[in-house]
């Protein structure tokens, strides 16, 4: 563990190499750097996983410090830079190790510009770098340093093509929606310091156990703003705009920061302020409403689109909301298991649709295709596993288990509307996948002279498939003392478990009828007007952008351009006007004539006379 520094030290090292050079090497070199830095941070990974597992003691918490140096000083107030290693932090540094060197691996055989290799790896390796800084630090401020790291390098990712319009925009786009949610994580920052005169995150945890009261105004205004701050990296309604504008960037891309980084991030900073949000019941509450909104928001888009990278980007978006339904009922220890299942089905399916893409010549749009089960059976078999997960197939896939657990865990707490819209949820993207695959891999062939795919790409999607299985469900974590584990209620839960079945198996049955059996009954309901209504709204994304352009960008629009030119200096000339006219009227008074300014003198004292004796 005291290599532990080495795991940012060395992709930090990495991108700035890579940023110096990268330009003036071969592509095979390139790639070359990019794997032999991730899998250097893995073999890092496994060497402190087992250093932590033989020093642990049984119903101990261990943690690991190391200080590096003082940040700065100021007074009293001293900011180090000191990593800490626990359980949770172990968790989230394999998986960032785990997942990163599978899609470098896939990277790798997937991408063929050198611009594309190049930026890919040099800007991936500061994302790796900026993340494992938030998950290391142990000092909220610290920690802000990685947080807006992650917020710099997805906008280089997401803006690899800059050169196309299109694709800056959304860069940009995305860039600005995280730093507007970043202020309220700062605020967050200042107001925890001023209550609790700290910012070592074990010390702020148990001063705020120790002097603030539960639901209190101060904790509901710190935890509100806290999650106001993960809004945009959690992908949450209304603040998905960076996770959508993935879809412009390559695949590769769009695997690293959906399915891992982003994510990630916005996860592992509820889970480690975890104490903080189980101590407002109403930012619990908030929680579930806006995970609720975003999944109906989310799953209705996926299933009308057809775009192959839109599809799965708001089915992905639906899924991240049953990981903040875990979050809003404390069920600390659901979430993380549910974020492993996330992490692994998403990285699956959009690599398969990259795989997809690239045999398809660049083809995007599933209806253009169909009948490719005999020219991909291992791609179809992919996108089948990946059906199996996000629908959660009974008893086969882990993810059954654990959003089971999370809708039941719902249920428990008397959140009704929450866990209905959890099993809406399921049903919606099980019906969005199976449209997708039934497109794609059924009905007659549409397309012919398909580009070959090297059987080793497979070898990354074959490892993620393994890993969907219920094989793999509960994973040992080691978050004792860390995050508190809540008892279930086990009462009901088996009939629960058949309800989850049969909203699985409808799925299936309704995909089967629409999508493989469609008939003219089928066909007439989904033209009439209410049904078509609907299709509209969830094609146009709910119009989500229109009225975005109409509520935030034209007042902005208008208040900037009322505030074009400073409206202090036109103040200001103002006042010169009014001083020049003044003056002006009192010069033309100045005439040379020794009797008018006799008289004016006068007069002036017969005033001021007047004015002491009546007044």
């Amino acid at each position: 563990m005291n290599l532990l520094y080495l795991t940012i030290i060395i992709p930090l090292l990495s991108f700035l190499s890579l940023v110096c050079i990268g330009r003036h090497i071969r592509s095979e070199n390139i790639k070359i750097i990019g794997i032999s830095t991730m899998l250097i941070i893995l073999l890092l990974t496994l060497f402190t996983c087992i250093d932590y597992g033989v020093n642990t003691v049984p119903d101990m918490t261990l943690i690991y410090s190391r200080l590096l140096w003082d940040w700065f000083t100021v007074g009293d107030f001293i900011v180090p830079v000191t990593l800490s290693l626990d359980g949770l932090s172990l968790i989230f540094l394999i998986m960032v190790s785990f997942f990163g060197l599978l899609i470098y691996l896939f990277a790798a055989l997937y991408l063929e510009s050198k611009q594309e290799i190049y930026t890919f790896y040099a800007y991936s390796n500061l994302l790796i770098a900026s993340l494992l800084i938030e998950i290391l630090v142990d000092n909220l401020l610290v920690m802000l340093i990685g947080w807006e790291g992650i917020s710099l390098s997805s906008y280089l990712l997401i803006g690899i093509y800059y050169n196309q319009l299109r694709s800056g925009y959304a860069a940009v786009k995305a860039f600005m929606v995280m730093h507007i949610t970043d202020i309220f994580l700062i605020t967050a920052v200042f107001l925890l310091y001023q209550e609790l005169n700290t910012l070592n995150i074990r010390d702020l945890l148990t001063a705020a156990h120790d002097n603030i009261a539960v639901d209190s105004d101060i904790i509901y205004w710190i935890t509100l703003l806290l999650f106001l701050g993960v809004i945009s990296k959690a992908a949450q309604f209304p603040m998905q705009t960076g996770f959508v504008e993935t879809t412009l960037a390559p695949m590769p891309v769009t695997a690293f920061i959906q399915s891992s980084t982003i994510v990630f991030a916005g996860a592992y900073l509820i889970l480690r302020l975890s104490n903080l949000f189980m101590m407002s019941s109403d930012v619990m509450l908030i929680m579930a409403i806006l995970a609720s909104i975003t999944t109906l928001f989310a799953t209705t888009i996926s299933l009308v689109q057809f775009d192959i990278k839109k599809i799965i980007t708001y089915l992905n978006l639906g899924q991240i909301s049953y990981l903040y339904w875990a979050f809003s009922s404390q069920n600390w220890n659901a979430s993380l298991n549910f974020l492993i299942v996330y992490a692994v089905t998403t990285a699956l399916l959009i690599l398969s649709s990259a795989l997809l893409v690239k045999m398809c010549q660049g083809e995007r749009d599933i209806s253009k295709m169909g009948g490719l089960i005999k020219s991909a059976p291992l791609l179809y078999i992919c996108f089948l596993f990946c059906a199996f997960s996000i629908s959660a197939m009974p008893w086969i896939s882990s993810a059954f288990y654990v959003k089971g657990d999370i809708i039941w865990g719902l249920m428990a707490q008397d959140k009704l509307i929450a866990g209905t819209i959890g099993l809406i949820g399921i049903l919606l993207s099980s019906l969005s996948i199976l449209r997708l695959i039934c497109k794609i891999f059924h009905h007659k062939p549409k397309m012919a002279n398909l580009v070959t795919i090297k059987k080793i790409t497979y070898l990354p999607l074959l490892i993620l498939l393994f890993f969907t299985t219920a094989f793999f469900i509960y994973f040992p974590l080691p978050t004792q003392g860390i995050i508190t584990i809540i008892d279930l209620q086990t009462k009901g839960q088996l009939p629960f478990r058949l309800l989850l079945a049969a909203v699985t198996l409808l799925s299936f049955l309704i995909g089967y009828i629409f999508y493989i059996h469609n008939n003219s009954e089928i066909r007439e309901i989904v033209n009439t007007p209410i049904v078509k209504f609907f299709i509209n709204l969830s094609a146009t994304e709910w119009r989500f952008d229109y009225w975005l352009r109409k509520i935030v960008v034209i007042p902005y629009l208008y208040l900037a351009n009322l505030v074009k030119r400073d409206p202090l200096a036109n103040w200001d000339n103002w006042i010169l006007w009014s001083v020049k006219k003044v003056n002006s009227r009192i010069v033309t008074l100045e005439n040379g004539h020794l009797r008018w300014y006799m008289v004016s003198i006068v007069i002036g004292a017969i005033i001021i006379l007047m004015l002491l004796v009546f007044i």
